[in-house]
């Protein structure tokens, strides 16, 4: 018998695009959402090394001061998959680079907003197992709450890591990682 705890998600349009567009880009900043930047992934990135654009920004030679406009605030986006209908969660290839990232350093929890889908996205495709379906005009996920616990316990001492690093105090570390918690459907206490 199956016990798994199943969750599933109906998934507002575009919640995990390929690309996201510039104009809709500075309309969320216009709009007050506080983003900071976009980390941009590009489709050779993904089959390469996995010293991308990620450890560029997020690694050891970045400024404390660049961290902390980082955290909880940047949209991760993926260049060169504009001619695909599929969310990021559903192409092979981007699962894999996700997954790959994941297992050798989860930065997702410091890095992603919780302002847009986009963190819920990438959340998705680093997970093992997730089921995507498309009824009534909208796209369901549906995912394991172990695999979902998982991704919060790998990502936690990244997330710490990183922002002992930009020299954010405890208290706010851990209401930004509370906040991305919630936002995933997970409780998180320090």
């Amino acid at each position: 018998m199956n016990n798994k705890k199943l969750h599933t998600r109906k998934m507002p349009p575009g919640a995990g695009k390929a690309e996201i567009v510039l104009p809709k880009t500075e309309q969320l900043i216009a709009g007050g959402a506080p983003v900071s930047g976009m980390l941009v992934l590009r489709g050779q990135d993904l089959a390469g090394s996995m010293r991308s654009e990620i450890m560029r920004q997020l690694g050891p030679q970045s400024p404390p001061e660049n961290l902390q406009e980082m955290a909880g605030s940047t949209i991760i986006t993926l260049a060169e998959f504009d001619d695909c209908e599929e969310e990021i969660y559903e192409i092979p290839e981007v699962r894999d680079f996700f997954q790959r990232q994941n297992k050798i350093w989860s930065p997702w929890l410091f890095a992603g907003t919780i302002f847009t889908p986009d963190l819920f996205a990438v959340v998705l495709a680093s997970l093992p197992t997730i089921t995507c379906c498309r009824r009534d005009g909208h796209l369901h996920v549906e995912w394991q709450e172990e695999e979902m616990q998982a991704f919060l316990h790998q990502s936690l001492p990244a997330a710490a890591k990183l922002h002992k690093r930009a020299g954010i105090p405890k208290e706010k570390g851990c209401a930004l990682l509370s906040a991305s918690a919630a936002y995933l459907g997970l409780s998180f206490t320090s």
